[in-house]
Protein backbone atom coordinates (compact mmCIF):
# COMPACT_ATOMS: atom_id res chain seq x y z
CA UNK A 1 0.00 0.00 0.00
CA UNK A 2 1.50 3.32 -1.05
CA UNK A 3 1.45 6.55 0.94
CA UNK A 4 -1.47 8.00 -1.02
CA UNK A 5 -3.72 5.02 -0.32
CA UNK A 6 -2.67 5.06 3.32
CA UNK A 7 -3.59 8.75 3.73
CA UNK A 8 -6.84 8.19 1.85
CA UNK A 9 -7.78 5.33 4.16
CA UNK A 10 -6.87 7.40 7.22
CA UNK A 11 -9.06 10.30 6.10
CA UNK A 12 -11.89 7.92 5.32
CA UNK A 13 -11.71 6.44 8.81
CA UNK A 14 -11.64 9.91 10.36
CA UNK A 15 -14.62 10.94 8.27
CA UNK A 16 -16.67 7.93 9.31
CA UNK A 17 -15.62 8.32 12.94
CA UNK A 18 -16.84 11.94 12.97
CA UNK A 19 -20.27 11.29 11.50
CA UNK A 20 -22.07 10.20 14.66
CA UNK A 21 -20.42 12.78 16.97
CA UNK A 22 -21.36 15.54 14.49
CA UNK A 23 -24.96 14.31 14.34
CA UNK A 24 -25.11 14.07 18.12
CA UNK A 25 -23.72 17.58 18.68
CA UNK A 26 -26.15 18.96 16.10
CA UNK A 27 -29.06 17.42 17.96
CA UNK A 28 -27.83 18.92 21.22
CA UNK A 29 -27.46 22.33 19.59
CA UNK A 30 -30.98 22.09 18.15
CA UNK A 31 -32.34 21.44 21.64
CA UNK A 32 -30.21 24.27 23.04
CA UNK A 33 -31.31 26.81 20.43
CA UNK A 34 -34.96 25.85 20.89
CA UNK A 35 -34.54 26.29 24.63
CA UNK A 36 -32.95 29.69 24.03
CA UNK A 37 -35.76 30.60 21.65
CA UNK A 38 -38.30 29.94 24.39
CA UNK A 39 -36.35 32.14 26.78
CA UNK A 40 -36.04 34.77 24.06
CA UNK A 41 -39.81 34.90 23.48
CA UNK A 42 -40.40 35.14 27.23
CA UNK A 43 -37.86 37.95 27.53
CA UNK A 44 -39.39 39.76 24.56
CA UNK A 45 -42.84 39.71 26.17
CA UNK A 46 -41.30 40.78 29.48
CA UNK A 47 -39.57 43.76 27.90
CA UNK A 48 -42.71 44.79 26.04
CA UNK A 49 -44.47 44.95 29.38
CA UNK A 50 -41.61 47.05 30.68
CA UNK A 51 -42.15 49.56 27.88
CA UNK A 52 -45.82 49.88 28.73
CA UNK A 53 -45.21 50.05 32.48
CA UNK A 54 -44.54 53.25 34.39
CA UNK A 55 -40.92 53.26 35.54
CA UNK A 56 -39.83 54.89 38.78
CA UNK A 57 -37.70 57.94 38.03
CA UNK A 58 -34.06 56.81 38.05
CA UNK A 59 -32.91 60.40 38.39
CA UNK A 60 -34.88 60.80 41.59
CA UNK A 61 -33.41 57.52 42.83
CA UNK A 62 -29.85 58.68 42.18
CA UNK A 63 -30.45 62.01 43.94
CA UNK A 64 -31.99 60.42 47.03
CA UNK A 65 -29.33 57.73 47.27
CA UNK A 66 -26.54 60.32 47.00
CA UNK A 67 -28.11 62.42 49.73
CA UNK A 68 -28.49 59.46 52.08
CA UNK A 69 -24.91 58.32 51.49
CA UNK A 70 -23.41 61.70 52.36
CA UNK A 71 -25.63 61.95 55.44
CA UNK A 72 -24.47 58.51 56.59
CA UNK A 73 -27.85 56.85 56.16
CA UNK A 74 -26.50 53.87 54.31
CA UNK A 75 -29.31 51.43 55.06
CA UNK A 76 -31.83 54.04 54.00
CA UNK A 77 -29.95 54.48 50.71
CA UNK A 78 -29.94 50.73 50.12
CA UNK A 79 -33.62 50.59 51.02
CA UNK A 80 -34.44 53.20 48.38
CA UNK A 81 -32.72 51.07 45.74
CA UNK A 82 -34.72 48.03 46.83
CA UNK A 83 -37.91 50.06 46.79
CA UNK A 84 -37.06 51.18 43.27
CA UNK A 85 -36.63 47.55 42.25
CA UNK A 86 -39.89 46.50 43.90
CA UNK A 87 -41.74 49.40 42.27
CA UNK A 88 -40.42 48.40 38.83
CA UNK A 89 -41.22 44.67 38.53
CA UNK A 90 -40.94 44.83 34.73
CA UNK A 91 -37.17 45.43 34.86
CA UNK A 92 -35.08 42.99 32.85
CA UNK A 93 -33.21 40.23 34.64
CA UNK A 94 -29.87 41.94 34.07
CA UNK A 95 -31.21 45.21 35.53
CA UNK A 96 -32.69 43.35 38.51
CA UNK A 97 -29.32 41.74 39.21
CA UNK A 98 -27.58 45.10 38.87
CA UNK A 99 -29.98 46.87 41.25
CA UNK A 100 -29.47 44.18 43.87
CA UNK A 101 -25.70 44.65 43.65
CA UNK A 102 -26.19 48.42 43.59
CA UNK A 103 -28.09 48.22 46.88
CA UNK A 104 -25.19 46.34 48.44
CA UNK A 105 -22.79 48.89 46.98
CA UNK A 106 -24.45 51.95 48.52
CA UNK A 107 -24.87 50.18 51.86
CA UNK A 108 -21.05 50.19 52.21
CA UNK A 109 -20.75 53.99 52.14
CA UNK A 110 -18.89 56.47 49.97
CA UNK A 111 -15.34 55.15 50.46
CA UNK A 112 -13.90 54.43 47.00
CA UNK A 113 -17.45 54.56 45.69
CA UNK A 114 -16.48 55.43 42.13
CA UNK A 115 -14.01 52.53 41.94
CA UNK A 116 -16.45 50.04 43.43
CA UNK A 117 -19.19 51.28 41.10
CA UNK A 118 -16.96 50.76 38.10
CA UNK A 119 -16.14 47.26 39.34
CA UNK A 120 -19.84 46.38 39.50
CA UNK A 121 -20.50 47.82 36.05
CA UNK A 122 -17.62 45.83 34.58
CA UNK A 123 -18.84 42.68 36.30
CA UNK A 124 -22.33 43.01 34.84
CA UNK A 125 -20.92 43.85 31.43
CA UNK A 126 -18.94 40.61 31.60
CA UNK A 127 -22.07 38.67 32.55
CA UNK A 128 -23.93 40.19 29.61
CA UNK A 129 -21.07 39.29 27.28
CA UNK A 130 -21.09 35.71 28.56
CA UNK A 131 -24.84 35.48 27.97
CA UNK A 132 -24.41 36.70 24.39
CA UNK A 133 -21.49 34.33 23.74
CA UNK A 134 -23.81 31.32 23.94
CA UNK A 135 -25.75 32.29 20.83
CA UNK A 136 -22.69 33.77 19.12
CA UNK A 137 -21.02 30.36 19.29
CA UNK A 138 -24.13 28.70 17.86
CA UNK A 139 -24.12 31.11 14.92
CA UNK A 140 -20.68 29.82 13.92
CA UNK A 141 -20.75 26.21 15.05
CA UNK A 142 -24.23 25.28 13.78
CA UNK A 143 -23.64 25.84 10.04
CA UNK A 144 -20.09 24.43 10.29
CA UNK A 145 -21.32 21.18 11.79
CA UNK A 146 -24.18 21.16 9.30
CA UNK A 147 -21.65 21.36 6.46
CA UNK A 148 -19.61 18.55 8.00
CA UNK A 149 -22.76 16.46 8.35
CA UNK A 150 -23.49 17.14 4.69
CA UNK A 151 -20.08 16.22 3.29
CA UNK A 152 -19.35 13.15 5.42
CA UNK A 153 -22.26 10.99 4.13
CA UNK A 154 -21.56 12.00 0.52
CA UNK A 155 -18.59 9.60 0.35
CA UNK A 156 -20.64 6.50 1.27
CA UNK A 157 -23.44 7.76 -0.99
CA UNK A 158 -21.09 7.88 -4.00
CA UNK A 159 -19.71 4.44 -3.17
CA UNK A 160 -23.24 3.07 -2.92
CA UNK A 161 -24.04 4.63 -6.29
CA UNK A 162 -21.12 2.85 -7.92
CA UNK A 163 -22.39 -0.45 -6.48
CA UNK A 164 -25.95 0.27 -7.52
CA UNK A 165 -27.12 0.22 -3.90
CA UNK A 166 -29.79 2.90 -4.13
CA UNK A 167 -31.12 2.22 -0.63
CA UNK A 168 -27.73 2.97 0.98
CA UNK A 169 -27.32 6.02 -1.21
CA UNK A 170 -30.76 7.33 -0.24
CA UNK A 171 -30.05 6.84 3.47
CA UNK A 172 -26.75 8.71 3.18
CA UNK A 173 -28.39 11.58 1.32
CA UNK A 174 -31.14 11.81 3.94
CA UNK A 175 -28.47 12.21 6.62
CA UNK A 176 -26.64 14.80 4.52
CA UNK A 177 -29.73 16.94 3.88
CA UNK A 178 -31.01 16.55 7.44
CA UNK A 179 -27.79 17.77 9.01
CA UNK A 180 -27.71 20.69 6.56
CA UNK A 181 -31.18 21.81 7.60
CA UNK A 182 -30.36 21.36 11.28
CA UNK A 183 -27.16 23.39 11.02
CA UNK A 184 -28.82 26.24 9.12
CA UNK A 185 -31.77 26.29 11.56
CA UNK A 186 -29.38 26.61 14.47
CA UNK A 187 -27.50 29.45 12.77
CA UNK A 188 -30.63 31.40 11.80
CA UNK A 189 -32.34 31.19 15.18
CA UNK A 190 -29.14 31.96 17.06
CA UNK A 191 -28.48 34.97 14.83
CA UNK A 192 -31.95 36.45 15.40
CA UNK A 193 -31.67 35.92 19.16
CA UNK A 194 -28.17 37.38 19.30
CA UNK A 195 -29.03 40.53 17.31
CA UNK A 196 -32.08 41.31 19.45
CA UNK A 197 -30.34 40.63 22.75
CA UNK A 198 -27.33 42.75 21.82
CA UNK A 199 -29.67 45.72 21.43
CA UNK A 200 -31.53 44.94 24.65
CA UNK A 201 -28.40 44.48 26.71
CA UNK A 202 -26.84 47.63 25.28
CA UNK A 203 -29.83 49.53 26.62
CA UNK A 204 -29.43 47.80 29.99
CA UNK A 205 -25.75 48.79 30.16
CA UNK A 206 -26.69 52.36 29.34
CA UNK A 207 -29.31 52.41 32.12
CA UNK A 208 -26.83 50.99 34.63
CA UNK A 209 -24.18 53.58 33.78
CA UNK A 210 -26.77 56.35 33.84
CA UNK A 211 -27.86 55.57 37.40
CA UNK A 212 -24.27 55.27 38.66
CA UNK A 213 -23.10 58.45 36.92
CA UNK A 214 -26.07 60.42 38.22
CA UNK A 215 -25.43 59.24 41.77
CA UNK A 216 -21.73 60.13 41.63
CA UNK A 217 -22.54 63.50 40.07
CA UNK A 218 -25.03 64.34 42.82
CA UNK A 219 -22.51 63.29 45.47
CA UNK A 220 -19.95 65.66 43.99
CA UNK A 221 -22.48 68.48 43.99
CA UNK A 222 -23.45 67.79 47.59
CA UNK A 223 -19.79 67.67 48.64
CA UNK A 224 -19.10 70.97 46.87
CA UNK A 225 -21.94 72.74 48.63
CA UNK A 226 -20.97 71.20 51.96
CA UNK A 227 -17.44 72.52 51.48
CA UNK A 228 -18.85 76.02 50.94
CA UNK A 229 -20.90 75.79 54.08
CA UNK A 230 -24.17 75.76 52.15
CA UNK A 231 -27.04 73.33 52.06
CA UNK A 232 -27.93 71.77 48.73
CA UNK A 233 -31.36 72.88 47.76
CA UNK A 234 -33.85 72.20 45.03
CA UNK A 235 -31.62 73.99 42.54
CA UNK A 236 -28.94 71.33 42.90
CA UNK A 237 -31.21 68.31 43.13
CA UNK A 238 -34.54 69.28 41.60
CA UNK A 239 -35.72 65.67 41.53
CA UNK A 240 -35.03 64.86 45.18
CA UNK A 241 -38.38 66.08 46.49
CA UNK A 242 -41.01 63.75 47.76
Amino acid sequence: MNILNLMQSAHYLIMNALLYPVMGVLLLLVVAVLFNSGGFVSEFIYRRKRLSARDTDSERLAARVAKDILQGRLEAAAGKVRDYLDASPAQSRSMQAFLKDFALLVSKGSDNLAIRSEKILQGHELKISEALDKTRVMIRIGPMLGLMGTLIPMGPALLALTRGDLTQMANSLIIAFGTTVSGLTIGVLAYVISVARERWYAQDRQDMEYIVDLMLGHIDQYAQFAGNGEKPGATVLPLARG
